[in-house]
């Protein structure tokens, strides 16, 4: 994976949608915004831990946030068509479903909050993570973990996951594996706020 192939993903994605959206920040702040962002953070993540296209399925999040917003915006209207709306608001919440079914409501919950810059619920959600029963979710808290102390510039803190990491994730052998993946996930995480114009780089606390 390359975060070129993410960058592009999206970009096309919302180049799409520049004829009748607008920007994402129009929306971004909305239900239809919000829900959007922690799908296709969420998506990406997931894509990128358990197998799949992390850049397509951030870019999917994408087009449904933009076709979310722009029907958003259409319900103002009297004649607004209401049940258009409802379904890709269906539509969102059955794809949130599925990756919260395979990453966990904590990890689901802490990447949504990583995505808006709140690092203390961040880390509160992936200690969670981390004490569950399910592999899959414990994996995912780990990640989440390092992933948060990379987006605040605690590189050597993350780094410290490292041997855990290589422990519990069967695709990765070792920490170069890991120090790759992590790269890799930061720079995604910034990609994606770009897109939803929220900062790449959080402010200073």
């Amino acid at each position: 994976m390359r975060l070129v192939v993410v960058a592009t993903a999206l970009g096309l994605s919302l180049a799409n949608l520049a004829g009748c959206t607008g920007k994402t920040g129009e929306y971004a702040g909305q239900g239809a915004g919000l829900g959007a962002i922690s799908g296709a953070v969420g998506g990406f993540v997931t894509a990128a831990i358990f197998g799949g296209n992390p850049g397509e399925a951030a870019a999917r999040s994408a087009i449904y946030g933009g076709a979310a917003g722009a029907t958003a915006g259409a319900i103002s209207g009297a004649s607004a068509d209401a049940a258009t709306r409802e379904s890709f608001e269906a539509a969102q919440k059955e794809k949130r479903d599925r990756i919260r079914a395979k990453i966990g409501d904590d990890a689901f919950a802490g990447l949504t909050a990583l995505a808006k810059c709140d690092h203390a619920t961040a880390l509160g959600k992936a200690d969670i993570a981390q004490q569950s029963a399910t592999p899959d979710f414990a994996l995912a808290g780990l990640w989440l973990e390092a992933l948060t102390y990379s987006d605040q510039g605690q590189e050597s803190q993350a780094r410290t996951l490292y041997p855990e990491i290589v422990a519990k994730d069967a695709k990765i052998s070792d920490d170069t594996a890991a120090e790759q993946r992590r790269r890799e996930l930061a720079d995604g995480l910034s990609e994606i706020r770009g897109e939803y114009d929220l900062p790449k780089v959080c402010p200073a606390p």
